[in-house]
């Protein structure tokens, strides 16, 4: 049994979902603006972050930049999918990955077109057609979210099952999983939390494909469990202790705390783990998940992540700054980042306090 002491802002039990690789993209070129590049794919926009690859053909570019701009031109700017992505991950869902990849690619291309239901009638009549065991199946979320999950176990995978991460259905499917049982210390309490190593994906979801593979669900949670992907993480890492740790576990917590809260990935519970993260790290970790952050935040956003980290630094900026979004970096770390933790902190509390005044409450931050 692995045993964690995380402080005392972990006031709660656990659970969580999925959520992003929180390593911060490299910019090494001096022609591609990768943090905006990536941010576009990961609102769900890879079609608009096309023109900032567009490159005067007189000017140098370097080889990295240029299999980049390649591989993203070919997933992204023609009228079929021209990249190796289904040929790199061949397995025995061939045909179903080719489905959601289809519906993932439509739905970022033409944002306008309403592609779930199309998406749930060609992943229903697949499985009528390839699942023996099928004859119950019905048309809607709940059954197809069963017996996708039978055909996708019967080929020796494990999978999350059929549901939206951040506005768009996702398919993560992986081949193996060790699960291990951490010893949570926080607020004078112990919890016993399973977690599962998973490792042998065939997919990671519709960010994976959007960013090219740089960004990718990292981990999740249930009711019961935490889930963790294991590459994504050294598991001696502040960031696992924190950007996973921490923030799946207040998912975890809040599932049970405020049940009504919509959804997995909502922007309520994502603005809770995100606070959460910010209360607990130490400076170096800070600055950069608080870069990360400001780089990805829209209000506007169909994902529940990227309005949560909207919504982080509007409010640590009104309350640290008086102004309503502070993307300077460099202002931040002018603030002592204890200051920044405990700011996080009270923040998070005056949440859970408003939170604790609605019964039953579905949505709260705006």
């Amino acid at each position: 049994m692995k045993t964690l002491k995380l402080v005392t802002v972990f006031v709660f039990t656990f659970v969580s979902f999925s959520k992003i690789n929180s390593q911060t993209a490299q910019n090494d070129s001096l022609k591609l603006d990768y943090t905006k590049i990536y941010s576009l794919a990961l609102d769900g926009n890879p079609k608009q972050a096309l023109s900032l690859l567009e490159i005067d053909p007189n000017k140098k570019i370097s080889k990295k930049d240029l299999n980049f701009k390649t591989d993203f031109e070919n997933r992204f700017k023609f009228k079929n999918d021209k990249s190796d992505f289904l040929e790199t991950r061949k397995s025995k869902i061939d045909q179903l990955l080719k489905i959601y990849r289809d519906y993932w690619r439509m739905s970022f291309l033409d944002k306008e077109k309403k592609n779930d239901t199309l998406l749930m009638k060609n992943v229903f009549n697949f499985l009528k057609t390839k699942l023996p065991s099928s004859e119950k199946l019905t048309f809607n979320e709940d059954s197809i979210n069963v017996y996708q999950k039978k055909y996708i176990s019967s080929l020796g995978y494990h999978t999350t099952g059929f549901g939206k991460t951040g506005g768009l259905y996702d398919l993560l499917v992986w081949k193996t999983e060790k699960d291990t049982v951490y010893n949570l210390n926080y607020d004078g309490k112990e919890t016993d939390v399973k977690i599962y190593f998973m490792d042998d994906f065939v997919t990671l979801g519709w960010s994976e494909y959007a960013t090219l593979g740089r960004y990718y669900p990292a981990g999740w949670a249930t009711k019961e469990a935490l889930f963790c992907v294991k590459k994504a993480y050294d598991l001696k890492s502040e960031t696992f202790k924190i950007s996973y740790i921490g923030h799946e576990g207040r998912h975890f917590a809040d599932y049970k705390l405020f049940p009504k809260l919509k959804g997995v990935g909502s922007a309520d519970l994502e603005y809770r783990a995100k606070l959460t993260e910010l209360s607990l790290y130490s400076p170096d970790g800070l600055y950069k998940r608080l870069q990360f952050f400001i780089n990805n935040g829209n209000y506007d956003s169909e994902n529940g992540h990227s309005i949560a980290a909207f919504c982080v630094i509007r409010d640590l900026s009104r309350l640290l700054f008086q102004n309503d979004y502070e993307k300077d970096l460099d202002k931040w770390k002018a603030i002592p980042a204890a200051k920044i933790n405990e700011a996080a902190t009270k923040l998070l509390e005056e949440n859970t306090k408003a939170l604790e005044k609605i019964r039953d409450v579905e949505k709260l931050i705006k």
